[in-house]
């Protein structure tokens, strides 16, 4: 594996355990809660989840490069495997082999385990103002090792105030960008599952759908105007702290990210509903330092920027969910990723698209889900003239399974994902996930 690919793995974990799963997103009242205390106007409740997963993966180990490239001078040149692939100890019958895997792991889901408090109080008629905190943990260990620490992870807190004119939200919560396509993920697949594996060697939440089709929407510091609903329309703007990609070199930025959604939602009669949405996000990046545009050394700044759009239909038993998203420097797994896959050689970033489609059945204490999708990198004119680099060109994902909901607050889950990952030069790698488990929540 090149430096650069393992960069684009170890940012990957890290940014993993921040952002890719991304659930307990949905509003209060989709909640069930438990109110702790209550006053004349106030009360401090709780919610949250505990579960454990079995999985089993089996496949291919990680991309050896193993190729001599003819260049355009004639020079024959080692192949370079750029972004993707999924990192994991892999049995080899050579160095230069690509290996199988198969290993078992008792993980965290889609989900880790979480703890919420949450205070709410009405300041004056029509005025309500809340504060929320959510704890992320996970329950396997960094590196398969037991005396390693665990430490929690806060991943949201906030304050918010709503009243007629709409809502005002003040701290770290979920972005909105690619919102929309990530609870189809959740709604309808892996709330109490596991999806892909993701970090099979590590730690943290799996991905679900992330990465085939999905933008994970992530977390974020930022403020956020939620506006009345109006015929079934709400629009949602924000700003948020800026990201880099320092990965490669757009590590100064200027101006907070702006981000928004609006959304639509109408019943039909007592048979279901439909739900509408488009999103996006901008973000300028800049180099640090003295910088010149040329060439040989790239550009100076560069823009990252994506839409987002789809939408959920419910019918009697019957959910189906369509998303697709749409730009540049998005990155393979969530918005804005801190990833070799997302630029070329000299920090041209990478324009990205995918696709995805998910089916649910619920069938009395049953749902039964099937989806796939798709997410495609395309090359840059650098790329195209580098044919040593064989980058990442698409990941290709297939879900299935059967949760059964023995109660509101308890799930049990069994489920399998098939993971193939393409690249330009022809390599691959493909993983197949069996995980069972189950969930208890308030």
């Amino acid at each position: 594996m090149s430096s650069r690919s393992r960069l684009c793995a170890a940012c990957i974990h890290v940014l993993a355990c921040l952002s890719f799963s991304t659930a307990l997103f949905f509003p209060r009242s989709a909640r069930a809660e438990k109110v702790l205390v209550k006053g004349d106007n106030w009360e401090v409740y709780t919610d949250g989840r505990v579960g454990a997963f079995l999985s089993w993966v089996v496949g291919d180990g990680a991309p050896v490069a193993t190729k001599m490239i003819t260049m355009p001078d004639g020079s024959a040149v080692p192949e370079v495997i750029n972004g993707g692939q999924w990192p994991v100890n892999a049995k080899q019958d050579s160095e230069t082999s690509q290996g199988t895997v198969n290993a078992m792991r008792v993980r965290s889901g889609f989900i880790g385990n979480v703890l919420g408090l949450g205070v709410r109080t009405e300041i004056v008629p029509q005025l309500k103002a809340s504060a929320y905190i959510q704890m992320w943990s996970f329950v396997e260990s960094e590196g398969r090792r037991k005396d390693y620490p665990n430490p929690a992870d806060i991943r949201q807190g906030y304050a918010k105030l709503e009243g007629p004119w709409g809502s005002f939200l003040a701290g770290r919560t979920r972005t909105l960008f690619s919102r929309g396509a990530t609870d189809i993920n959740t709604l309808y697949a892996h709330r109490w599952g596991v999806g892909f594996p993701n970090q099979i060697d590590s730690k943290g939440p799996t991905q679900g759908m992330v990465g085939f089709g999905v933008l994970g929407s992530g977390f974020g510091a930022g403020f956020i105007y939620g506006s009345p609903v109006l015929a079934g329309f709400q629009l949602n703007v924000g700003i948020f702290d800026p990201v880099s990609l320092s990965a490669g070199g757009w590590s100064r930025t200027q101006l907070a990210r702006p981000e928004a959604e609006l959304t639509f939602e109408r019943p039909l009669g007592g048979l279901g509903k439909v739900v509408l949405f488009v999103n996006g996000a901008y973000q300028k990046l800049y180099k640090p330092g003295y910088c010149v545009a040329s060439t040989t050394t790239g550009p100076c700044d560069e823009t990252a920027a994506g839409v987002g759009y789809g939408g959920r239909l419910e019918v009697g038993p019957v959910r189906l969910g369509l998303a697709g998203h749409y730009g540049k420097g998005l990155g393979l797994s969530f918005a804005l990723e801190n990833s070799y896959a997302a630029m070329d050689s000299l920090n041209n970033l990478r324009t990205f698209d995918g696709y995805y489609a998910q089916s649910q059945v619920v069938a009395g204490k049953f749902d039964l889900f099937a989806g796939a999708g798709i997410t495609r990198v395309f090359l840059t004119p650098l790329d195209l003239t580098q044919p040593q680099y064989s980058n990442i060109k698409n990941q290709i994902g297939i879900n299935g399974g059967v949760v059964y909901n023995l109660s509101e607050n308890l799930h049990f889950d069994l489920e399998y994902m098939r993971a193939e990952a393409n690249w330009w030069l022809g390599e691959k790698q493909v993983l197949n996930n069996f995980a069972t488990g189950m969930t208890v929540n308030w």
